[in-house]
């Protein structure tokens, strides 16, 4: 084997290390998003509660999670626009 095959290999080990690290960070925000949407829906649909799903509702609910969830619904709850 020459070198350039050594070198073309070791550059898709990195490629596809870098590749695993980004998506294993980014599933968790979409699956909290998800997450989040299907709440929210659920409570605009039943009529509990008008909180808008948009991309601020979707990136709190993304990054914080359940307590995201919790903190837009507490702020729709008071009047506190998004």
């Amino acid at each position: 084997m020459g070198y350039g095959l050594w070198i073309a290999l070791g550059i898709s080990i990195l490629f596809f290390y870098l590749l695993y690290r980004f998506v294993r960070k980014i599933v968790p925000l979409i699956v909290h998003g998800i997450f989040g949407i299907v709440v929210f829906w659920l409570l605009n649909y039943l009529g509990v509660l008008r909180i808008p799903i948009d991309a601020v509702t979707f990136l709190i609910g993304a990054f914080g999670g359940v307590l995201g969830v919790v903190i837009v619904i507490l702020l729709a709850y008071f009047g506190v626009p998004l």
